[in-house]
């Protein structure tokens, strides 16, 4: 039987964490742009009300409600499973976006830091796809998602990210296994290793090199990221919307167990690229 190779995602329900900003609110966008209903979380009310605002005002063929969570605190994510499984029955989709890196050395990491970015970027999705992994059964169908990081292949540019790197490592390694578990029940299983994109923290972290070093140093700074990749540029956010739609959807649907690296070529450079274009700015 020949299967419709197709973006719709018309009646289906998807769940995106940090969905709220940066590429997780563009990840939203994107699967509303294909008729999805989307559930964005966040841990501030003020952060998804603004984004709720922002999507509604574009009229997507999809919908889009929001759910607070603190990805920390076993309970809350135990009261947003309970809130979209009452509401919508469960997920089709789940799209593991939200992360943590709290940037401290190896010997200065204390066991409570520790403890909670392994939480935030491992045991929590580990958690939720456990909660709504059923659900996809039932229905013998079901997309995965999780958001790694070039981190994980190959040593970050900036000091203290050790344990960060190893809990994406971590994800990435959980979403190729699961992919062996799951994937006889029509459910992929795919995680994004994702390079340096202009979300507002990156700029703003630009905008405050100027500040404390002088102008011109967020410009340095931003050229010193861009030639670590192929494309001698930073991403920019429309750029991972593309790419979901594909993995979400039916189009996608003979991927899975990956490892897709988003970034530019980071992830391959043994050798500066020196910037020849202005991108970003």
């Amino acid at each position: 039987m020949s299967r419709q190779m197709t973006f719709d995602l018309g009646g289906k329900v998807a769940l995106v964490t940090g969905g709220g900003t940066g590429l997780g609110y563009h990840m939203a966008r994107s699967l509303m742009r294909c008729g999805a209903a989307v559930v964005i979380s966040a841990r501030r009310q003020t952060v998804l009300d603004d984004a709720i605002d922002q999507l509604s005002a574009e009229n997507l063929p999809g919908c889009v409600t929001a759910s607070t969570v603190d990805l920390s605190d076993r309970s809350s994510l135990a009261a947003l499973v309970e809130k979209v499984s009452a509401s919508f029955g469960g997920v089709d989709i789940f799209a593991g976006n939200a992360g943590q890196d709290l940037m401290e050395h190896v010997d200065r990491i204390t066991d409570r830091a520790f403890d909670q970015m392994m939480q935030v970027n491992l045991s929590a999705n580990v958690e939720l796809v456990r909660a709504f992994v059923p659900h996809m059964r039932q229905k013998r169908w079901g997309r995965i998602l999780f958001s790694s990081s070039a981190a994980a292949l190959c040593a970050s540019p900036h000091e203290g990210s050790s344990i960060y790197s190893a809990s994406k490592n971590a994800i990435n390694t959980f979403a190729r296994t699961i992919a062996t578990e799951l994937g006889h029940d029509g459910i992929t299983v795919n995680s994004l290793s994702l390079g340096m994109f202009l979300t507002d923290i990156v700029r703003d972290a630009f905008t405050r090199l100027d500040r404390e070093q002088g102008a011109g140093a967020g410009d340095a700074a931003r050229d010193s990221f861009a030639s670590m990749t192929a494309l001698g540029r930073l991403g920019e956010l429309p750029e991972i919307e593309g790419l979901i739609q594909l993995l979400a959807s039916d189009a996608g649907g003979y991927i899975t167990g990956s490892t897709l690296a988003v970034d530019g070529g980071l992830s391959i450079m043994l050798r500066p690229n020196p910037v020849t274009q202005d991108v970003g700015q």
